[in-house]
Order: C-alpha cells, then sequence, then structure tokens
C-alpha cells in the first residue's frame, strides 16, 4: 500500500479534477469532448504506466530508521538558510511591492482582490521602467533554498531544535504574509502541498505499523486543518475577486446554496470550485491550436523572460500554445488556466507530452522508491518539488512560472544527476543513496 500510494493520490487528484469540471456549467463550452476525453485519459493513463513500469523494475522494500547523523546535520543547516533565505526574500519582495509598514499590510489583509489588482500595476512599472531590485536578483538565484526548508522542517521536526524550528516558521510566516499583502494564493497553496508532501514521508518512515498508522492519522488530520483554513481563505478571496472583476458570468453560484449561506459564501464556494477545474476548458481551445514548435521557450515562461530580458529575444517571437489560443480563441492565458499540457505540447507537442508524463509517473516512483528505501535529502526534495508539479497539472507548469522554481528544480535535477553518475563511475553505492 505504501509503495501504490502516490499513486493513488496523483490519479485521484487528476481524475477528480476533470470529473468534476464535467459536472460545472463549464463542461458546456467545450467544443471537442471526445478530443479532450481522449487526451485527457491517455495522459493521466501513461503516467499511471510509468509509475507502474518503476514499481515493478524492483523490490519496493522500505526500512525504517535510515536516517543517518550526517542527514540530519545536514538537514539542520538546510533549515537554517531556508529560513534566513525566506525571511529576507519576503520581506524584499514586501518592499518591492509598496509596503510602508504594518498598516499598509492589514490595509492590503482587508482587501484582497484590490491587492490582487495592484501587483499587475506593479508588474507594469517594473516592465515600463526596467526596474530591478538587486536583493531579489541575488535571492532568486539561490531559488534550490526555498525547495528545503518547508519538506525538511516537516520531515525532522524531532530533530531540530527550538531555535531551528522558530527560524523555519518565521520563514514561512513572513514569505506568505506577502503572498497575503498582494491577495495571491500561489505561495500559500505551495507551503500547504509541501507540507503535506512532507507528512507523507514522515509517515512512511516506521517500521511499526501500529506506530505508522498512528502518524499518518495525525499527520492526515493536519493537513484537513490547514487545508480547511487554506480553502476558507480562497473562498473570501475569490469572491471578493469576482465582485471585483465582474466575472460573475464564470463563477456561477449555486442558487441553493446562495439561499441557505448567502450571496459571498455562495460565490466562495464555486470559486472554490471552478478554480481547480476552468483549466480543462483552456485545454480544450487549445487542443484545436495548431503547433508550432516554441523552440524550448515555450514551457518555462520563466526561461522565456531570461530570454527577453538577456537575449533580447521578444516574448512574442516564440509564443506557446496557450498565448497563441488566446489570439485564437481569447481565452486568456495570463488569467485563466489551460493545466500543465499545452505548456509543455508548446516543445513537446500534444503526443510528446503523453510521453512525458509516462516518464514523469516512472521518475515520481523512482524518487518515491529511493526516499523510503534509503531516505536522504536529494531524493526528499525532488519528490517534494514533483509533488507541486503534479497538483498543479490541472493549472499550469508551475514549476515554470517563477524564476525561483526553474533554478530551484534545475539546481536540484543537477546535484541528483552528478551524484548518480559519480557515484556510477566509482561503483559505489546506487543512486537512491545518494546525499544521504
Amino acid at each position: 500500500m505504501r509503495a501504490w500510494l502516490p499513486l493513488l493520490l496523483a490519479g485521484g487528484w487528476m481524475l477528480g479534477t476533470f470529473g468534476l469540471f464535467w459536472a460545472g456549467a463549464l463542461a458546456q463550452e467545450v467544443p471537442n469532448p471526445g478530443t479532450l476525453w481522449l487526451f485527457v485519459m491517455s495522459a493521466t493513463g501513461a503516467f499511471a504506466v510509468g509509475y507502474v513500469a518503476q514499481l515493478f523494475r524492483s523490490d519496493f522494500r522500505p526500512r525504517a530508521s535510515t536516517t543517518r547523523s550526517t542527514d540530519v546535520l545536514r538537514a539542520r543547516r538546510l533549515v537554517l538558510a531556508g529560513g534566513i533565505y525566506y525571511v529576507l526574500f519576503g520581506l524584499a519582495l514586501l518592499f518591492e511591492y509598496g509596503a510602508t509598514g504594518p498598516g499598509s499590510i492589514i490595509a492590503s489583509l482587508q482587501d484582497p482582490a484590490g491587492a490582487y489588482l495592484n501587483k499587475f500595476t506593479v508588474y507594469q512599472q517594473q516592465e515600463d521602467n526596467g526596474r530591478t531590485n538587486p536583493v531579489i536578483q541575488v535571492l532568486t538565484l539561490l531559488g534550490v533554498l526555498g525547495t528545503a526548508l518547508v519538506p525538511l522542517l516537516v520531515v525532522h521536526w524531532r530533530r531540530l531544535s527550538g531555535g531551528l524550528r522558530l527560524v523555519g516558521l518565521a520563514g514561512i510566516g513572513v514569505y506568505s504574509l506577502f503572498f497575503l499583502y498582494i491577495g495571491t494564493l500561489k505561495g500559500l497553496g505551495d507551503f500547504v502541498l509541501m507540507i503535506a508532501a512532507g507528512l507523507l514521508i514522515a509517515s512512511s518512515r516506521n517500521r511499526d505499523r501500529a506506530a505508522q498508522r498512528v502518524k499518518r492519522r495525525r499527520a492526515t488530520v493536519l493537513v484537513a486543518v490547514v487545508f480547511a483554513l487554506f480553502c476558507a481563505y480562497m473562498m473570501s478571496s475569490q469572491a471578493d475577486r469576482v465582485d471585483q472583476f465582474g466575472t460573475h458570468d464564470r463563477v456561477r453560484a449555486n442558487p441553493t446554496v446562495e439561499r441557505v449561506a448567502g450571496e459571498q459564501v455562495a460565490t466562495g464556494l464555486a470559486a472554490l470550485v471552478i478554480y481547480p477545474t476552468h483549466g480543462y476548458l483552456g485545454l480544450a481551445y487549445n487542443l484545436e491550436t495548431p503547433f508550432v514548435w516554441s523552440h524550448g521557450l515555450g514551457s518555462t515562461p520563466a526561461i522565456t523572460s531570461y530570454g527577453s530580458q538577456y537575449l533580447g529575444i521578444e516574448a512574442d517571437q516564440y509564443p506557446a500554445y496557450p498565448v497563441r489560443t488566446e489570439g485564437r480563441t481569447g481565452w486568456p492565458a495570463g488569467m485563466y488556466w489551460s493545466t500543465i499540457y499545452p505548456w509543455l505540447a508548446s516543445d513537446l507537442t500534444f503526443p510528446g507530452t503523453v510521453l512525458f508524463m509516462a516518464f514523469l509517473g516512472w521518475f515520481f516512483a523512482r524518487l518515491w522508491r529511493e526516499v523510503n528505501l534509503a531516505g536522504g535529502i536529494l531524493p526528499t526534495l525532488i519528490f517534494v518539488q514533483m509533488c507541486l508539479l503534479v497538483a498543479y497539472i490541472p493549472a499550469n507548469n508551475q514549476l515554470g512560472m517563477s524564476r525561483p522554481a526553474v533554478i530551484g528544480l534545475a539546481t536540484l535535477l543537477f546535484l541528483y544527476l552528478w551524484t548518480a553518475l559519480t557515484r556510477s563511475v566509482k561503483g559505489s553505492a546506487p543512486p537512491e543513496r545518494v546525499l544521504r
């Protein structure tokens, strides 16, 4: 059961959001239901096939208490560095986006829709003036630290001192405050997902089945509480956005819920359901758009932004699928989602994206196997990043959207491949024991 759990969770999420989409009003606007069903089922099935292929490749026999003292020492150092990183990054971003003190932050918290709108004003000012922030640029290059804090804080919680826990929680708090200040859910959602993935890993590292069940039950309760709080905030902020932007035609509140709970709650609940599912309508539109290769720049907007800033490549020179679909259908690439698939297909084609999903499932299972067989910091961090990637499949290529995320993941993958190759050449421990 432990070996199959990530596949069950990932497959349930992918198929669940797709099924929920068909239960909503947006499903009536799908121009090609047969094609949409075929592609989503093919991509999800390929992910499952890749996962199963990895599990059948070798035995999956988790061992308990595989954490060594060197792992704990490294984890403590990374938690300290990650906590400081998030504090500095959060403060720098708050300053960059106009926070002048507690008063301005509190005002933004009380008006999340207005805060969300204001961040686009800052985006435009940065672009018009070519404004850059040296502190943010340096911290962006250290994006790998952002991948380490939450997973290691959760997995090694009992092995950390009170001071390290406090530094880690302070980092999470300050960085979360920035996203609350700009009325955006992304950073908060990432933390919720990383906490859940970390608890999944922590609950699996126990040979005592009774103790494991107790630990997993506690982890489930904690995740449920955190998720409930996140959903409550999400309902409130999304309802405010609907009023601010006048998108009642897209977010249609259920009349029965509206009569029982009121318009605000009904609108927030409708937005909560539409938020992770509306991307499938964008995917349907993209499936009808002809393929034009984006020369490796379409799947990751962060790399596109680097190409534009440093290589003089215009953003519309090699447009991604969602961008071209916006011009054809009006479905806004920057406001509404289209799932991860069109972004990947911009470089891989849609058939190539199905093959990529098979590789993703294979790699996902490999990481889970390494985490359980040998522990290790590096497989743990990459596994949590893959959890983020899978969780955002109904939305977009989230790990390719921001520069810190791209740099962080690229650093982890480079270290993973380099260490595996080094171990292989030396004929020593297998890849699952790297960076233990």
